[in-house]
């Protein structure tokens, strides 16, 4: 296989959306945080504010930056091929003829089928149009995974199975559902596999929860699983709970996970926090006490992007439990908590780089004002003329993890894909013709 074709396999299995957590060239705002936090799909329940939505005129060629807001754009890592997969009018022919290659015994013609089956789900909602092959696309996917051949393939075929979920999973049934969950985690803390490859199983697992999870207890079991065997492993067992179902794990001496592998449980942990919290804050708060030990150690950890995880989860956290208690919680070691991110702020940059070392002073200085006064930033995503306001964490983590699957897609599917519209509260009047154009209003 060329070199080129290997490094264009690469970029369609990872996450090719992922974003900075700092959330672009931005400045973290003082707007104050409003309590507007959309549930799980299957547990939906009209919250009583929207996202605010505008329709002016953004460029869409680079993340713009504000006094008050963080900004990144939505087609920013589009290229030709991918603009090329938004327009075309062959779609569903392209994403038959790759899936039919997913049986194929040449590995690099699976591949190739994969990174096809990827281009087209994560630019195309494909939800409507290929229901009849939703269950034996799904059955393709995870047969990729068990036989994989390369780490290539599992990572496509991974990342594969959360675009699924992104199209079809708000009607997977629950033994759908269930199997895909119990395979995943399987994977996950499989330490034989490359480390890439337990990523895209741990990103996969998050979303098919936060999608296809019957309500915040599905939320909530995954949560632990992520947290017992990634996050604190070490932590003494939890007293017994009856708001959630234990579910018996074989003992295993637990090695600490590589810095990829613990910052995409650290960002799906956050995602599925985002349900639970909302839904039941005792429970949440209970199930973070057990992991706030191991996210003050992750402040310290030498990868920036775990670092921002663990300090996003913090703010997110102290964010939804002050709004049930009218803005009086704290946590336990809250002044050592931001005693700690005041010290990652004012971090020097000779030991990451300074433009590392920026991103990471702004997006704690977005987490500290949370946390000490109360207030959240905000997050634009601008795309076509377009731009969708997110002010407040659960929003922004759900944008990220959203993000990094979808990549350079996802404004399309905020467009057509009634799964984001639900999960962010947003409605597009797209008119009689909707290409992305600037006529098309936000409502």
């Amino acid at each position: 296989m060329s070199g080129s074709n290997t490094n264009e396999l690469l970029r369609a299995a990872l996450n090719a959306g992922r974003v900075p957590s700092s959330g672009g060239r931005s400045t973290p705002g003082n707007r104050p945080s409003r309590k507007a936090t959309p549930k799980s799909p299957r547990s939906v329940a009209a919250s009583r504010d929207a996202s605010d939505i505008d329709d002016d005129d953004f460029d869409d060629t680079a993340s713009i930056a504000s006094d008050d807001t963080w900004v990144i754009n939505g087609a920013g890592e589009e290229t030709a091929e991918d603009v090329a997969m938004e327009s075309t009018e062959n779609w569903q022919d392209t994403l038959q003829s790759a899936l039919d290659t997913l049986g194929e015994k040449r590995v690099g013609t699976r591949e190739r089928g994969l990174a096809a089956v990827a281009q087209v789900m994560a630019h195309v909602y494909v939800g409507e149009a290929m229901e009849g092959r939703r269950l034996a696309s799904l059955e393709s996917l995870k047969r990729c995974v068990k036989t994989a051949k390369s780490e290539i393939e599992g990572m496509l075929a991974l990342r594969g199975i959360a675009l699924w979920f992104i199209n079809f999973g708000v009607d997977a049934s629950a033994n759908e559902y269930t199997e895909v969950k119990v395979f995943l985690k399987t994977l996950a803390r499989d330490r034989h596999l490359s480390p890439h490859v337990r990523v895209m199983a741990l990103a996969a697992l998050g979303v098919a929860s936060f999608v296809s999870g019957a309500d915040y207890n599905d939320a909530a079991e995954v949560l632990k699983f992520v947290g017992d065997w990634f996050i604190h492993p070490d932590a003494p067992p939890a007293d017994d709970d009856d708001d959630l179902e234990e579910e018996s794990e074989e003992e295993e001496e637990l090695e600490p996970a590589p810095a990829s592998v613990m910052r995409q449980a650290l960002e799906t942990y956050g995602l599925l926090m985002t349900v639970v919290v909302d839904a039941n804050p005792r429970v949440a708060e209970k199930m973070f006490d057990r992991a706030f030990d191991a996210h003050l150690e992750a402040l310290a950890a030498d990868s920036i992007e775990v670092r921002l995880a663990a300090a996003q989860n913090f703010a997110l956290v102290h964010s939804e439990l002050s709004h049930q208690e009218s803005g009086r919680f704290e946590f336990d070691r809250q002044e050592e908590l931001v005693a700690t991110l005041s010290a990652i702020k004012h971090q020097s940059s000779k030991r990451h780089g300074r433009r590392d070392t920026h991103a990471q002073r702004l997006a704690v200085r977005g987490v500290l004002q949370t946390i000490e006064a109360g207030e959240a930033p905000e997050l634009k995503l601008a795309f076509h003329g377009r731009s969708v306001r997110f002010a407040d964490w659960p929003r922004i983590l759900r944008l990220h993890a959203f993000r990094a699957v979808l990549g350079g897609g996802i404004n399309r599917h905020f467009v057509d894909n009634p799964l984001l519209g639900q999960v962010f509260e947003v409605v597009f009047d797209t008119g009689a013709d909707d290409r992305g154009s600037s006529e098309a209003r936000m409502v």
